[in-house]
């Protein structure tokens, strides 16, 4: 199983992978994030997780790139029998933001990260 996730500085989007389905799941505080991600790896024996590399239009580091790397380099500590992987998806917010309005779904601001976590996993799935 995988799971996904669109990483901020105070909330982070997460999806999963289940039975040839991207799903997307919920929205949590960053500082609740690893907790989070070891009750998926429970719940969902997750394998794989997958990290949005946030590189800007002319695919050059970020502050937040920068933020997101240190944080795999963490991730692949705590974790160590996951893959840690990350992809670039620069338009997954822009997507997110299409889906919820074709939708005519109000107050985006909480469910977009998670909608842009199922993006970055259905792209990592393709690769």
């Amino acid at each position: 199983m995988y799971l996904g996730l669109d990483l901020w500085d105070k909330r982070c989007g997460l999806a999963v992978y289940i039975e040839w389905v991207v799903i997307p799941k919920e929205i949590v505080n960053r500082v609740e994030i690893v907790d989070k991600i070891k009750k998926y790896i429970k719940d969902y024996s997750v394998e794989t997780i997958v990290v949005w590399l946030p590189y800007d239009l002319y695919n050059l580091d970020t502050k937040q790139l920068d933020k997101t790397k240190k944080f795999i380099e963490k991730l692949k500590i705590i974790f160590p029998n996951q893959k840690i992987d990350s992809i670039d998806e620069r338009f997954t917010s822009f997507e997110s933001d299409n889906i919820l309005k074709s939708m005519k779904i109000s107050d985006t601001k909480w469910k977009k990260d998670a909608i842009s976590a199922a993006l970055i996993l259905e792209s990592y799935l393709k690769m």
